[in-house]
């Protein structure tokens, strides 16, 4: 076996420890604890030094940046964080990173970190929602209502978005295990595209796999993620679009379709219910306040390593050295409070962030568990194949010796041959690392409460008994105010418009 040959691993696996998940993971770690403690300055710089770096990340440094910078009334460079965001995520809409070039070649073959962060449904939604609410609050008003239809567009395009990267995806890692089947030497023709497609669906088919995955990672093979069973409220934004119904309303710019469509996804909100019998019956606001509280964070990602039934290899087990998956397990976070009230009424759920991002981590997860599967399938295969090669190598050193013959050069393909196999193995676990990377200072959850402005014009937001933020508002006209607590212990952030 040539040199070279044995050795190709080397450089994938060299640059897999170079550009591994720990340095992100890391990054994530720290703005998560900054946030958390309301160290908002400090949560941004990381991050945005990151983002100028324009690597495969670029769009998730420049959202965590924008966030930060945002919760610390930075209103300017969270803009324009935001529109260099929103940028990346057009760019991402004409073209899937699944599509896109990669730096690396065979990407597919080595991590999902190694395409572009894409930024899911509800990052778009986020983004231009929270450029809406800037805009307001300044008073560029034009300026909202074009972001507020940007993100209800993004949730218009929600599902043929999904359908179109998960289209891109299987089609890239069919092409991509083609190719690197051709591309080994004849000692690798174990690497069979047929058999990790064989793979996947026995693991699909497997009830054992299924209950694994279940258990670790709250995701059911069989019901989880599929586009076609997903109903309007699993992942459209009722937050956005009742705050697209309320802005149009009080400007005077329509709004009655979208407060419709917020009471189809939220009626059981009494203030939601309210505002779409209102707008129905051609009221016009006078002297109203909306109050929006984002509430906690939402869910992060970390990775969780799970054994590959050996049942489901289908190659000889005595060559195999190494079989497991690496995936990102869903973690919950906590509320900032239980119970939110402002001038004594109590505020009512009208968005489960949670959950949308639930709807978003299945669906990548059925295809990452597939991608999964298949680079683990493609490793067990070299090492197949190198295994085979040392045992025929051993077998021919073992007959020069039965013959008094010095074959030094089997021996050393052997030892070489048993290397490279081990080598293969520790590759594939180097590379193992889960796609952790999400925007995690979305919130947990959003309520909301209507009020009549009061006399003396301050709204006091009360969590759990205690006072979370007084608000003075405008003289006179209906205000929506906005108030982002991230935990328990950090400093709410609040902006109010005036109509």
């Amino acid at each position: 076996m040539r040199l070279e040959a044995m050795l190709k691993f080397v450089p994938l696996a060299a640059l897999v420890a170079a550009a591994g998940c720990r340095t992100t993971n890391g990054v994530l770690a720290d703005y998560q604890q900054n946030i958390a403690y309301g160290r908002y300055a400090e949560a941004a710089a990381e991050p945005a030094e990151l983002a100028a770096k324009a690597d495969d990340s670029q769009l998730l440094w420049q959202l965590l940046a924008a966030s930060a910078n945002d919760l610390a009334d930075n209103s300017d460079k969270a803009l324009a964080l935001y529109d260099a965001a929103e940028d990346r995520m057009i760019y991402n809409d004409q073209a899937s990173v699944f599509k896109q070039a990669t730096d690396t070649a065979a990407a597919m073959m080595i991590n999902d970190k190694f395409f572009k962060y894409d930024g899911g449904g509800q990052d778009r939604i986020f983004t231009c929602l929270y450029k809406a609410q800037i805009y307001a609050a300044t008073g560029r008003k034009p300026a909202a209502r074009t972001e507020l239809n940007r993100a209800m567009q993004h949730q218009e395009n929600w599902l043929w978005q999904r359908r179109k990267d998960l289209d891109a995806a299987d089609e890239r890692l069919r092409r991509e295990t083609a190719d690197y089947a051709r591309s080994k030497s004849n000692a690798d023709a174990a690497v069979d595209p047929a058999k990790s497609a064989g793979a996947v669906d026995g693991a699909f088919k497997s009830e054992t796999f299924r209950q694994q995955i279940r258990s670790n990672y709250g995701f059911d093979i069989f019901t989880s993620g599929i586009l076609n069973k997903l109903a309007p409220r699993d992942y459209q934004n009722p937050y956005a679009t009742h705050f697209t119904g309320v802005f149009r309303w009080l400007n005077g710019d329509g709004g009655r379709n979208y407060l419709k469509d917020a009471a189809s996804l939220r009626g059981d909100n009494p203030f939601v219910a309210q505002d779409n019998r209102e707008c129905a019956a051609g009221a016009r606001p006078a002297n109203q306040v909306w109050v929006y509280v984002e509430d906690g964070l939402c869910p992060y990602r970390d990775e969780f390593r799970v054994d590959l039934p050996l049942f489901l290899i289908p190659y000889a087990g005595e060559y195999v050295k190494y079989a497991g998956l690496c995936l990102p397990r869903f973690r919950t976070r906590n509320n900032a409070a239980m119970y939110w009230s402002v001038n004594g009424v109590a505020l009512k759920e009208l968005a489960n962030v949670d959950l949308l991002a639930k709807t978003e981590y299945d669906v990548f997860m059925r295809g990452a568990i597939a991608r999964e599967i298949t680079r683990t399938v493609v490793e067990v295969g070299a090492q197949v194949a190198l295994g085979v090669a040392a045992e025929a190598a051993r077998a021919r050193a073992a007959h020069a010796r039965h013959h008094r013959k010095d074959d030094r050069s089997a021996e050393y393909a052997a030892m070489a041959l048993t290397l490279s196999q081990f080598g293969v193995a520790g590759y594939g676990a180097l590379r193992r690392g889960a796609d952790t990377r999400s925007w995690t200072a979305l919130p947990k959850r959003v309520l909301l409460a209507r009020i009549q402005r009061p006399a003396d014009g301050t709204v006091t937001i009360v969590a759990d008994g205690v006072p979370a933020a007084q608000v003075s508002l405008p003289p006179q006209g209906n205000a929506v105010v906005v108030l982002r607590k991230p935990t328990a212990y950090a400093k709410a952030s609040v902006k109010v418009v005036n109509f």
